[in-house]
């Protein structure tokens, strides 16, 4: 299926979208202020939390899910850290896209005119699923902007997806499965997740088609490239690729990276299990 713009449905839909965007709020502990930062590629929306002068720690998204997807793991992380929760362009969010980005560079240049944007030189990236591809993508090209990144059970990235993923993320379905059936699929076996974020998801399905490029593996070369400290989180239950041999494979080429299989945990370990996560993030950024 060829993307496009724009990526909402209809008007209709648009909104209905929006409106549950706002009710997510009411999972966040902290304030919030609502930033939009021109780029080339388009408006980029931002919701920061934390104090002003805090390290900045610049959070990326799973695909679909928004920067609201972070209730859990907000409070915790922008304690004392400032933390800018960014709607990734082209996915279901309010940034808006002006132009397709089908090139990684795009997105290392778009995410360098964020951070130029937050006026920030050098901050930490932390990145969940789709989001931990992005952050991977931005220390490669501008490893001068970084101090740190965490990766989140990164989609793809490390390792290669599974068939069935590759498949079921590629192919177009005469339907669209429900958000709960999703996430019941996708998350560790008990999980209940907030009746305000499935609604959201259900929203994203029924009215939006992000228009975003499929994450890809990097090469041995690149991964040995990226000598930032690095943290790598994947549940012990994911089922987009083989954790252990991901890990393994992380392990072998990145030069400074920490990682850990976290139990109990499948892809969406920032809801799963957002009190290790939190603590293991802390952990990490505030280590010499």
């Amino acid at each position: 299926m060829k993307k496009k713009l724009p990526i909402y449905t209809t008007p209709e839909g648009r909104a209905k979208y929006m409106a549950a965007y706002e009710a997510m709020f009411s999972l966040w502990t902290v304030p919030y202020d609502a930033i939009d930062i021109q780029t080339r590629f388009g408006s980029t929306h931002v919701n920061a939390s934390g104090p002003s002068d805090g390290h900045p720690l610049v959070f990326l998204h799973a695909a679909s899910l928004s920067s609201t997807a972070w209730f859990a793991n907000i409070a915790d992380l922008s304690a004392n850290h400032r933390v800018y929760a960014v709607d990734a362009i082209g996915d279901a969010g309010k940034s808006i896209a002006e132009c397709l980005m089908e090139k990684r560079m795009d997105y290392a240049e778009w995410l360098r005119e964020v951070f130029d944007g937050l006026n920030i030189k050098k901050g930490s990236l932390l990145g969940h699923s789709y989001g931990g591809w992005l952050a991977l993508n931005m220390a490669l090209a501008y490893p001068d902007r970084l101090q740190k990144i965490v990766l989140l059970a990164p989609a793809a990235s490390i390792y290669p997806m599974s068939l069935l993923t590759n498949l079921a993320l590629r192919i177009p379905l005469p339907f669209r499965p429900s958000a709960r059936s999703v996430f019941k699929m996708i998350a560790a076996k008990g999980t209940v997740f907030e009746e305000t974020f499935i609604h959201l998801m259900e929203m994203v399905t029924r009215y939006c088609l992000p228009a975003i490029m499929f994450p890809t593996v990097f090469t041995d070369e690149e991964l040995k490239q990226i000598d930032l400290p690095t943290l790598l989180l994947i549940g012990a239950g994911e089922k987009i690729y083989n954790p252990k041999k991901a890990i393994n494979r992380a392990q072998r080429l990145m030069p400074d990276l920490t990682a850990e299989i976290i139990p109990k945990a499948r892809h969406v370990l920032t809801m799963e299990q957002p009190e290790i996560i939190n603590t293991r993030i802390l952990r990490f950024l505030n280590s010499d």
